[in-house]
């Protein structure tokens, strides 16, 4: 049986669905499993990865994991070796290879060596920017075709989270993929500007990009997040400036199909900017 944390985010929920297509047991950890919406026999657990009994229990009988990074749930790895899990897929994050040292990257290379001591086989998935960040756009396209933000010419190669899960799903149900490290990209570099033009396109609408200042989008991102992520976020964006990312290839060397490209994602996505 295969545990999935994170079941309702953006990647978990695409990685159940496949490992449900597929046939697999599957068991989700909810802290609200009232709202988690899943098939019926996907079984459902109330928990919490910070609270060592539940999870020792949510790990009953359970094989392998797709694992994603909670505050407070460094003890996730022990207990998973205790309770005879095999393997770890763990959701990391590229920040670890930025060249300069942040906290995102900090935090998530911590708990790589946590699951490293704990001597279970693992699998790192360390993608950069999700392409479902311009989320965050949306309420401002719906109400006035407006989309105001820093960085507008910095060029990422943001991942549509279904490649992720794509990914994960390979390392939890094949072999070969123990002991792997797999930095993930989307197929295109792209700046912010390049994102919103895409997304006016698909809806058919014009959608203006205005640039403001990086002190002002950062007093209204400290409103939602701890300093040091917003910081974080900001050197990451700052290198990205000097260094624009490279498109790798590793989405369709695991799994054999070529990564989506942002339009598939406002695509798929269409409604929540309407």
């Amino acid at each position: 049986m295969i545990l999935v944390t994170g079941a309702t985010g953006n990647v978990g929920r695409e990685i159940v669905k496949e490992l449900h297509r597929a046939g697999h047991q599957i068991r989700v950890v909810s802290r609200n499993p009232a709202k988690a919406s899943f098939p019926p026999d996907v079984e459902v657990m109330a928990g919490d990865l910070t609270d060592p009994a539940i999870m020792k229990a949510a790990l009953d009988g359970i094989q392998k994991v797709f694992l994603i990074r909670v505050p407070g749930s460094e003890t996730f790895p022990q207990i998973a070796k205790q309770s005879g899990v095999e393997h770890i897929v763990f959701l990391s994050s590229s920040a670890i290879e930025a060249r300069t040292e942040n906290a995102i990257g900090r935090m998530h290379l911590q708990t790589e060596e946590l699951i490293r001591q704990s001597n279970i086989q693992w699998t790192f998935l360390r993608p950069g920017a999700f392409m479902s960040n311009a989320l965050q756009w949306a309420p401002a396209i719906r109400s006035e075709g407006v989309v105001r933000a820093p960085f507008g010419d910095v060029r990422t190669a943001p991942i549509h989270p279904r490649d992720i899960a794509a990914v994960a799903v390979k390392a939890l149900v094949s072999s070969g993929h123990e002991g792997k490290i797999y930095t993930l990209t989307g197929p295109e570099v792209l700046t912010p500007v390049e994102q919103v033009q895409t997304i006016g396109e698909v809806l058919g609408k014009q959608i203006t990009f205005e640039e403001i200042p990086e002190t002002v989008a950062r007093e209204h991102m400290k409103r939602f997040a701890p300093v040091d992520i917003v910081d974080a976020i900001f050197q990451l964006m700052r290198e990205a400036t000097n260094h624009p990312a490279t498109v790798l290839p590793t989405v369709e060397e695991v799994t054999g199909q070529a990564a989506r490209g942002f339009k598939q994602w406002v695509i798929d996505n269409a409604d929540a900017f309407r």
